[in-house]
């Protein structure tokens, strides 16, 4: 990776969303609309239906199901979750075979290939919430899912009037971002790592060790170059030395339904920054995602890197596109690169995360003078911690002996176990990156992430 250039020293621009802040790291999240709030919860927390857009009589359930009646079998199009639950569907009885994981009300299971294939289910409450409704006043220390977006809000603030019916995406004096338990607030363990375009002959997507439980294809770049002519971008596959990009497509299919891992598409870095002046250049960034997203099948979320050395992030159209990601595709994680101690960076990330949109930033350790020494690590995470809350932090390991301002398998492993003994629901960590990992056999998926992820 062609490192980003800060004071005296380069550090890699290769950060890590979203996962929202309601959406676990396991299974698929499809298709949300809004709905009313009573319906899904009526006669149980989850129900199915076998119409798309939740057409005809529902089967609601409050408990896990191991065999749905032959009336039901094989017949579920919808679902309707409510907020705070959790629901598994299973293609075979006793929760066996494929499955996919629903945080959200879903108008279409065929979006997934999960068409009238439920045969068993799993109901999982996260937390104690409700669906946000216009007009209600709630009070201090409640939590709502709002239904445009699917995330999840917790009141911070009242007056005498309690929230006096503010929307939650805009008012962040009343509201702020939360999580919904594990797997339903985005509180699950993230080991990722970086899956650069630029080796010859990179191991298959779905042949790198299953403790990257989340993997960054690196990188989309802006077409005409920094700090972007349209505001398109593009991206290129890895290298075929064995078979990496003719089985692409298939691989990252493969990864998110059967393997269970998030794969994030990464935008910008080693030295490509971007600027979003207007509306015009935002949406045709959106566009571009979107024609990259078909070309690769999908994917589960975008990792801001488009901001570089001195640049000052335009966060207002950054967290309009990401807003707008987030409504095209319910579950979409939105991740950035902060450098440790910047603190333009810091407001960034604070500004993101107060519009809702961000679901972690991940501070990257290596590649600077005293980056990679654990007793900083710990120091520098704390204040992040304090600035964004421990799930919403992600710490960047760089392990590579040959390299200068590098961590060691040893100090990575230092590094971690001070940062989880302060904050144990500190949200993981990432490698930089799987090539180099690999050519050392392993030391951070082998050594570093299992400690992350147990």
């Amino acid at each position: 990776m062609t490192p980003r250039t800060f004071t005296g020293a380069r550090r890699a621009l290769s950060a890590l969303s979203a996962l929202s802040a309601c959406y676990a790291l396991s299974g698929l999240t499809l298709a949300m609309v809004p709905a009313s709030p009573a319906q899904a919860a009526a006669n149980g927390p989850v129900c199915l239906y076998k119409n798309p857009d939740f057409a005809g009589s529902p089967n609601c359930k409050s408990a896990d199901t191991p065999k749905l009646k032959d009336t039901w079998n094989d017949k579920t199009s919808s679902v309707r979750v409510a907020a705070g639950y959790e629901a598994t569907l299973f293609d075979g009885k006793q929760y066996a075979g494929q499955s996919v994981v629903l945080k959200v009300h879903t108008a279409n299971l065929a979006a997934a290939g999960f068409d009238n294939l439920t045969t068993s289910l799993k109901v999982v409450k996260k937390c104690d919430a409700v669906s946000w409704q216009e007009g209600i006043n709630y009070h201090l220390g409640d939590v709502v899912r709002y239904e445009p977006n699917g995330q999840y809000y917790k009141v911070i603030n009242v007056t005498a009037n309690g929230t006096d019916g503010t929307n939650p995406t805009i008012s962040t004096w009343y509201w702020a971002p939360t999580t919904c338990g594990d797997g339903g607030g985005g509180n699950a363990k993230i080991s990722g790592g970086y899956y650069v375009n630029w080796t010859p002959s990179p191991p298959r997507l779905r042949d790198l060790p299953l403790n990257y439980n989340l993997v960054y294809l690196f990188h989309a770049v802006p077409v005409g170059g920094p700090p972007g002519t349209t505001g398109a971008v593009t991206y290129s596959p890895p290298g075929d030395g064995r078979g990496a990009a003719t089985h692409l497509n298939e691989d990252i299919a493969y990864a998110r339904t059967v393997q269970k891992r998030k794969v994030m598409l990464s935008v910008g870095g080693a030295g490509n920054g971007m600027s979003f002046p207007n509306r015009t250049k935002s949406q045709t960034f959106v566009n571009s995602i979107v024609s990259i997203y078909n070309q690769l099948g999908g994917f589960d979320g975008l990792d801001w890197n488009t901001f570089e050395g001195s640049q000052t992030p335009d966060t207002g159209e950054m967290a309009w596109i990401s807003q707008e990601l987030k409504r095209l595709y319910p579950g979409f994680m939105i991740s950035a690169p902060p450098a440790p101690w910047n603190a333009v960076d810091k407001t960034f990330c604070k500004d993101m995360l107060n519009a809702g949109v961000l679901d972690y930033c991940a501070p990257q350790y290596y590649d600077g003078p005293g980056l990679a020494d654990p007793n900083y690590v710990a120091t520098n995470v704390q204040e992040w911690v304090n600035l964004l809350g421990p799930t919403h932090v992600v710490v960047g390991f760089g392990i590579n002996t040959s390299l200068p301002n590098y961590m060691t398998q040893a100090q990575a492993i230092d590094a971690w176990t001070r940062v989880e003994t302060a904050n144990p629901t500190i949200r993981g960590g990432f490698d930089w990156e799987t090539g180099s990992d690999e050519a050392q056999g392993w030391p951070y998926a082998n050594g570093v992430a299992p400690l992350i992820l147990n």
